[in-house]
């Protein structure tokens, strides 16, 4: 467990962002929260950002410091709050997250039936083939994790080229085994029967207990291989686009009201959960062609991807199916 935050002299509604989005930000405020930011670390030295974010914390009382997107790996910002009492979560946990060798590691270490589960990445380990991923969001709270979406990435060989051993989808990090090229097209909710939902669910939650994480948004890649799930990765921050936003479009729920929830204490809201979404590689990733955008349903097209809604799977299959179809 790591410290409580913040000390005697710190307010506990003081609350110091790393890396907000604008909606974090306008979320805490209308919270109550009296809101400190650090809007981009990128030009300061470790030491400079440690001796930065201390005197922060001191001159406005913070009681709690959160570190978004990239921020959220950076051992700068994680040491020093979890030195002043501010961090919600304990520093080893994130950063083991961000770092899949460890996370195998850990894996290892827990015992066979856990060693079985993570994808071997050496090349004499000869991991299985697969191209299908599941990206599993969760919000924790208190120890307390809660599964926000699960997306299905699939790699058909369409869109954006995409190396093999390059960034993953949908975080942009970390490695990815042996799966097809091209970007991934995401479905979700993904389309997978109750017994495999609750085995990814229990993979990615049991993963985030034995990393001992306490609070926060993380995003578990796990692939379906032949022999069964397997861990990809597991990064300390809220899945990015498109991921969250078909979680978004899907349920409802808005990430950054939903975190200041989790900080205030308040028990989460409840997703209506209304149709299902996608979104389609385009192979330029530049633009979407006219044909595609003057497309029925098209939500949005953004970061070589076309966002599609629907009420039912059904409908889906058949808007997904009219966009890819428009490529060729």
């Amino acid at each position: 467990m790591t410290a409580p935050a913040g000390s005697s002299s710190s307010d506990p509604r003081s609350l110091l962002l790393v890396c907000p989005t604008p909606r974090l930000v306008t979320a805490a405020t209308e919270a109550g929260f009296q809101v400190v930011t650090v809007a981009d670390p990128a030009g300061f030295t470790d030491d400079q950002l440690r001796d930065h974010l201390a005197e922060t914390i001191r001159t406005h009382r913070v009681g709690m410091l959160i570190a978004c997107g990239e921020a959220s790996t950076l051992p700068a910002v994680l040491e020093t709050a979890e030195r002043l009492g501010v961090s919600p979560n304990p520093a080893a946990a994130a950063r083991l997250l961000a770092d899949a060798s460890q996370i195998r590691g850990l894996m290892t270490r827990s015992g066979p039936q856990w060693e079985a589960l993570t994808l071997p990445t050496g090349p004499e380990d000869g991991p299985p083939p697969y191209d299908i991923e599941y990206g599993v969001e969760t919000l924790t709270a208190e120890g307390m994790h809660r599964v926000t979406g699960i997306v299905e990435l699939r790699f058909t060989g369409r869109g954006a080229p995409r190396a093999d051993s390059g960034p993953g989808p949908g975080t942009g990090d970390g490695p990815t085994g042996t799966v097809r090229g091209g970007a991934p097209l995401h479905t979700f909710p993904a389309p997978i029967t109750r017994q495999e939902e609750a085995e990814i669910r229990a993979l990615a939650t049991g993963l985030l207990d034995l990393a001992g994480y306490e609070f926060g948004y993380a995003f578990t890649r796990i692939a379906r291989t032949d022999e069964g799930p397997r861990v990809i990765e597991s990064l300390p921050r809220q899945a990015s686009w498109p991921t969250s936003r078909l979680i978004e479009l899907t349920t409802g729920l808005v990430p950054e009201r939903e975190l200041v929830r989790a900080l205030s204490g308040s028990p989460p809201e409840a997703p209506a959960m209304v149709g299902c979404a996608a979104a389609v590689p385009l192979p330029d990733p530049s633009g979407a062609p006219d044909r595609i955008t003057a497309l029925a349903d098209v939500r949005e097209v953004r970061d070589g991807h076309v966002l599609l809604t629907a009420l039912t799977p059904a409908e889906l299959a058949t808007r997904t199916a009219a966009v890819l179809d428009s490529q060729v």
